[in-house]
């Protein structure tokens, strides 16, 4: 029995050793930031310095994500130069972003927007849509050639939009004839599959009679061949998976658009942003691009949002309206993550904090600590095989509000 009772107190002494290892560094490694004032990522400067694409990831729907968005999107600018902002935006909505940035056609702007609210999807806000203005504010303080841009790689989200903005690259050449039938029809909803079909085909078109198309469109043809290419993916019968498709379209717009020697940086959904497979559910577009033999594989560096008492905006659909909900990823109600406690312990109440896990003598390579957790679907985890981090950086964010939605007649 005496026995027993040792190895049962050395191996709680172990585990409790291992858990004040966790918590000492994170201690040593961490900075409160102040959102409202410039130059407050120095901690993550020198990875910003040698690495190429910075993705921030958060589960939608807390305000202060779109303040470290800004925030950070901000900092990078100025200290590494990075301009190109790479959205989980299809290419034409992320034009019209781009229109409005450049000419202050607030109605262009509007029209990504109103299709969020639309489809009652959180990212239709006042926050969000802030933010947008705020960028341009930025970007007319800035030399044009360090204006930020945005680059669309999602699949197509608002097919009607998308289709119209097809419309600007055919003329009336006989090439586009087939095309020009589909795009004139009357837009439907329930023409997605028939259209996304028609791509498909339309793709061996253009291959087929690629010098064609390549001298009636010029410079234009590589980013047209991308768009029906991208449009292709939509249909059932394509094999592609989101993730598939958004690792797909970034290689081939990071060619088209000669990304190689440019920074990047971009906000996506958390799951997305992750650099490690989750078990069961699979990779996602920034592990799928972590894991591939791409020129930007290993430069890349992730930064996760995690909420604490904080508030998110879920649409009720028996009230037809959002509704305020609790949002904290200490409670496995929603996802309880391991190891959130430290950081809890190590930060305020209403503070807004960057941990840094890829420090020097870092206990966390491979541990899955901070990412592994239970949610009410079941258990949480990384596969860690070939990657040491799942994101090399955390802020948490305590008692954030949720984000203010924007009302149907925006």
């Amino acid at each position: 029995m005496k026995k027993l009772t040792l190895i049962a107190l050395f191996s709680l002494g172990t585990i409790f050793g291992q858990e004040n290892n966790f918590k000492n560094y994170l201690a040593d490694n961490k900075s409160t930031l102040d959102l409202e004032n410039e130059n407050q990522w120095e901690l993550l400067k020198s990875d910003a310095e040698q690495n190429q694409f910075i993705i921030l990831g958060e589960s939608h729907g807390a305000q202060k994500a779109q303040l470290i968005d800004f925030n950070l999107l901000k900092y990078l600018n100025k200290t590494v130069g990075t301009k190109n902002y790479i959205a989980e935006l299809d290419f034409a909505q992320a034009t019209a972003v781009n229109e409005f940035l450049e000419k202050g056609n607030e109605e262009k702007l509007k029209k990504v927007f109103r299709y969020w609210i639309k489809i009652h999807a959180q990212w239709g806000n006042q926050d969000f849509y802030n933010k947008i203005l705020k960028i341009r504010t930025l970007n007319l303080s800035l030399p044009k050639e360090k204006r930020i841009v945005f680059i669309g790689i999602d699949g197509v989200q608002d097919f009607e939009n998308y289709l119209n903005y097809l419309k600007l690259f055919i003329g009336k050449n006989k090439i586009f004839d087939s095309l020009r039938v589909v795009l004139n029809k009357e837009y439907n909803d329930s023409n997605v599959e028939e259209t996304s079909l028609f791509a498909q085909k339309y793709l061996d078109e253009i291959d087929q009679n690629k010098t064609e198309f390549e001298k009636v469109l010029k410079n234009k043809f590589s980013v047209f061949e991308y768009l029906i290419q991208n449009l292709s993916y939509s249909n059932s019968k394509s094999g592609v998976n989101r993730p598939e498709q958004l690792f797909r379209n970034y290689k081939q717009l990071y060619a088209i658009l000669n990304l190689e020697n440019q920074k990047l940086y971009g906000m996506w959904g958390y799951f997305h942003a992750h650099l490690v497979p989750v078990y069961y559910i699979g990779e996602d577009f920034a592990s799928k691009l972590a894991s591939s033999d791409h020129v930007s594989s290993k430069k890349i560096i992730s930064v996760v949002c995690l909420p604490v008492d904080s508030q998110f905006n879920v649409w009720n659909t028996k009230t037809e309206s959002w509704t305020k909900e609790p949002f904290s990823y200490d409670n496995k109600s929603l996802l309880q993550i391991e190891g959130i406690n430290d950081l809890k312990e190590l930060s305020t109440e209403n503070s807004t904090t960057l941990f840094k896990l890829n420090g020097i003598n870092s206990p966390f390579p491979k541990t899955g600590r901070l990412f592994n957790g239970l949610a009410p679907q079941g258990k949480l985890a990384g596969n860690f095989k070939n990657r040491d981090y799942a994101f090399q950086y955390v802020v948490l964010m305590r008692n954030s509000d949720w984000l203010n939605p924007l009302s149907k007649d925006f």
